[in-house]
C-alpha cells in the first residue's frame, strides 16, 4: 500500500501546475506519505494546522444535513491548499503557489482521493 500511495502523491502533485507538495493524510493531522517538489514546503506542519478544521467543517456539514464534504479549498498571499475527504478518514492534500489554477488543484485532489476509494 506505501509504494501506491507514493505513486498516488506523486502523480497528483505532478498533476498540478505550479505544484509544490501533495500529501495523504489522516483526520489526525498525521500524514502517512507526501511528496514534495519545493524544498521550503512543510507538509507535515500543514497536516497539523488544518487537521482540526477538516474534521469541524465534515461535523458542521453533516449536522446542517449538507451531506459529505468533498473538498476543502484555503487559498493565502503566497500559497493554496485543497484537501479532498476519501475513504476511512483519509484525505489528500495538494498545495501549490498563488499563481497555480484552483480548479485544477481540486480536480487533481478530487481525482486523487477517488482513486483512494477504489482500493
Amino acid at each position: 500500500m506505501s509504494s501506491d500511495l507514493s505513486g498516488l502523491v506523486s502523480t497528483t502533485l505532478a498533476s498540478v501546475r505550479g505544484g509544490r507538495g501533495s500529501l495523504v493524510m489522516g483526520l489526525d493531522g498525521v500524514p502517512i506519505d507526501q511528496a514534495t517538489q519545493d524544498p521550503g514546503v512543510d507538509l507535515e506542519s500543514l497536516a497539523g494546522e488544518f487537521a482540526g478544521l477538516l474534521r469541524e467543517a465534515r461535523t458542521l456539514a453533516a449536522s446542517l444535513g449538507w451531506g459529505a464534504v468533498r473538498t476543502f479549498s484555503v487559498r493565502a498571499r503566497d500559497r493554496q491548499v485543497v484537501f479532498a475527504f476519501g475513504p476511512d478518514g483519509l484525505l489528500l492534500g495538494v498545495e501549490a503557489g498563488p499563481t497555480g489554477l484552483c480548479g485544477q488543484l481540486r480536480d487533481a485532489a478530487r481525482r486523487a482521493a477517488d482513486r483512494l476509494e477504489d482500493g
